[in-house]
């Protein structure tokens, strides 16, 4: 297979892999996003807290954090197509058996351990292994348009969930959302979903998706040793620890400041329109401009973000404008550190290491939620979690100062060096 010459080249040959990445990355993201919207029902049906409904992301996060390794793995010896697509298929299934829920703790434990299994399959460390191992020239702006789906689940998925809630009640929006929103994944991914092995395996007429396909980069061991890579990995463990539990908690956190319930809805919906932009705008410029200041802006913007939902102003602006900042960076976030991974390690083990970072991501993912509820249900408000949260932020961004230039890689076969 001929390597396209330009971005553009890329484009025209892989744009429907990742229109089907898109919107399977969108669907990742809705069982952590429209929680939010389903705490008020289920509060009332069943009188759960909110740290026990937050318990819930906490064991998903932890399979994710123990499972991405082996995930990241299995994806760099046989590829992606065949995991996503038998991925998708049982998470939507298991996201709408939540419909079933009847008030035991157990039952709702037991589903997200269910969940979080399958949901393995379509982690973002997954999609972005299959869209890096076809793109190099637009790495960076096809990689933020595959991880714009988590904006696209960060916008639409409260929106959905509210007007599903309100015109059908919450387990059929449990149902509508698992098996619709998955379906319409499935039907892009079996026709438009090929990574770099299985186009290979079609060409040569292997007929499978674990045909021999290796690519540069460096090894685990190394990746492990390497400050650079290091470094990214502190700053998404912290913006991790801090960002998903605002995120989760968003909408109780502006309708909390005297806004309507319906209005919180749609002011947290606009953090995933601006996390779309954070991706797509950052995701534009790394693949033009190499430097400092791109990654440090993109998480410094969190800070002020966090500073603004304090409550220390008065009126829907302040708090609309800091959920804009929040989405921003967290859509420029985990474009950045996913992209400078693949510069900075390389594709040859892509899956393992950067499933290891999505690991140290997703242990923060796990502490957060349950950490904002317990700060709310401790304090009656959010503003303890906001006034750790802006700082830290800062540090994540301090992070990222003087990485140094990209390596070149070569081949396995030494024919080539490549980015």
């Amino acid at each position: 297979m001929n390597d396209p010459a330009t971005a553009r080249e890329e484009w025209r040959r892989y744009w429907a892999t990742v229109l089907a990445a898109t919107v399977g990355m969108s669907f990742y993201t809705v069982l952590t996003y429209s929680l939010s919207t389903f705490m008020g029902p289920l509060e009332q049906e069943f009188g759960w807290s909110r740290t026990a409904l937050s318990s819930g992301l906490t064991i998903f996060a932890a399979i994710s954090m123990l499972g991405g390794p082996f995930v990241g793995a299995v994806v760099d010896r046989y590829g992606t197509r065949r995991i996503v697509i038998a991925g998708m298929a049982l998470s939507g299934c298991t996201f709408a058996a939540f419909s079933l829920i009847d008030g035991s703790m157990v039952q709702w434990i037991a589903l997200y351990v269910i969940y979080g299994v399958f949901a393995l399959a379509i982690k973002s460390t997954v999609w972005s292994a299959g869209i890096s191992s076809v793109f190099t020239r637009g790495r960076s702006f096809a990689l933020a348009v595959m991880l714009s789906g988590v904006a696209i689940g960060q916008t639409f998925a409260p929106i959905a969930a509210n007007r599903l809630i309100t015109a059908f009640g919450w387990r059929e929006a449990y149902i509508w959302l698992g098996l619709g929103w998955a379906g319409l994944a499935l039907a892009l991914l079996i026709p438009f979903y090929f990574d770099a092995r299985a186009r290979k395996a079609r060409q040569t007429g292997a007929g499978k998706s674990s045909a021999t396909l290796t690519l540069p980069g460096l090894t685990v061991r190394q990746a492990l040793r390497d400050s650079r890579v290091l470094r990214i990995a502190g700053a998404n463990l912290m913006m991790s620890m801090v960002g998903s539990g605002v995120s989760v908690h968003l909408v109780r956190i502006v309708s909390e400041n005297g806004i309507a319930m319906d209005d919180a809805v749609n002011i947290a919906a606009t953090a995933g329109i601006a996390g779309l932009v954070g991706k797509l705008g950052v995701g534009w410029l790394l693949d033009r401009v190499e430097g400092s200041l791109i990654p440090f802006s993109g998480f410094a913007v969190g800070a002020l973000g966090h500073f603004l939902l304090i409550g220390l102003f008065a009126g829907s602006v302040p708090l609309l404008l800091g959920a804009m900042c929040i989405g921003f960076a967290s859509g420029a976030g985990l474009q950045i550190s996913t992209y400078l991974i693949s510069r900075y390690a390389g594709l040859r083990n892509f899956g393992a290491i950067f499933g290891t970072i999505s690991s140290m991501m997703m242990a923060g993912t796990a502490i957060g939620p349950l950490f904002a509820g317990f700060v709310h249900d401790v304090t009656g408000s959010y503003n303890l979690l906001e006034i750790i949260a802006a700082p830290v932020m800062l540090v994540c961004a301090t992070l990222f100062i003087g990485l140094g230039p990209y390596p070149s890689f070569a081949d396995p076969d030494g024919s080539k060096a490549r980015p």
